[in-house]
């Protein structure tokens, strides 16, 4: 066998060696692609959950929140009434009285 056969044997043994590596490195990358896409869809099913998660808890803080609220705003709504009414029982006849007497005086 001469040299320049045992060099060209050696070059295409290369190229099949630099095939293979091609060939391989290809299959990491298509491998690291599709665990990557995956990896998304898993985080953004687990962003989605936590997010949906976290709006549910504050929605039911604000609802509490709400609830409280109206409660104190009708305890100072009945409290005003009652003093009304309490104000009104005392001085209706007074202020009767007073709205008769401007009524015929004029």
């Amino acid at each position: 066998m001469s040299r320049s056969d045992s060099i060209l044997e050696r070059l295409v043994e290369l190229d099949q060696k630099a095939c293979a590596m091609v060939d391989d490195a290809q299959e990491q990358l298509d491998d690291t692609l599709a665990n990557m896409e995956r990896d998304v869809a898993r985080f953004r099913e687990g962003y989605t959950e936590r997010a949906t998660r976290r709006i549910g808890i504050i929605r039911d803080q604000e609802g509490q929140a709400s609830q409280s609220e109206l409660e104190s705003i009708s305890q100072r709504y009945q409290s005003l009434m009652e003093g009304l009414e309490k104000s009104y029982q005392e001085n209706h006849q007074r202020w009767e009285e007073e709205i008769f007497q401007r009524c015929i005086q004029k």
